[in-house]
């Protein structure tokens, strides 16, 4: 669920993926392309309020890759958080955030650790604009649509987002599509 796709060398710049063509599915590309919070979007757009299942959240060390996204020091610890996103019972995709301790305030590791409610969602909940970077898209070997970005505040908070999606999130997306 959680192996290590911050290594995978086929991450693809939004930008250079739909250069080349990206894909020529527009929800899904709609999707992976957001820039705002993607579970306030799938809300907004499809009626699938999602909720949260905390897997784990422990503090960590930064690797070197992870390092050069968040533009700080390998090694330095960080919050590491891996969640499932689910519909109506059913996982729709699998989450891992890295964020650095450093400008981490008290109140967002108490509101993460209760693990209620996404990590995008609780920033802008505390009136934190946010800004997603280094948006990139992959497709894996079993066919799964993944993306990763880094999520900015206008505070200094940061974090590392992998987002990997299950076939049912998008076969629900097409039911939900179609009840619309």
């Amino acid at each position: 669920m959680f192996a290590n796709q911050w290594k995978n060398e086929d991450w693809r710049l939004v930008r250079d993926w739909l250069a080349e063509g990206g894909c020529k599915q527009q929800k899904l590309k709609a999707i992976l392309t957001v820039t705002t919070a993607l579970t306030n979007f799938l809300d907004r757009q499809f009626g699938m309020p999602l909720s949260v299942q905390l897997h784990d959240q422990f503090m960590d060390k930064i690797s070197a890759d992870e390092a050069k996204l968040l533009h700080c020091q390998a090694g330095n610890y960080a919050l590491r958080r891996q969640v499932s996103l689910c519909y109506q019972g059913v996982v729709m995709f699998d989450a891992e955030s890295v964020l650095p301790l450093h400008d981490l305030p008290q109140s967002l590791v108490e509101a993460l650790e209760a693990g209620i409610k996404p990590l995008a969602s609780l920033l802008a909940e505390r009136g934190l604009s946010l800004a997603r970077s280094d948006l990139s898209i992959i497709q894996l070997d079993d066919g799964r649509w993944g993306r990763r970005s880094v999520l900015r505040s206008s505070v200094g908070t940061q974090a590392l987002v992998v987002e990997i999606f299950k076939p049912e999130f998008w076969q629900e997306i097409q039911r939900l599509e179609g009840q619309r």
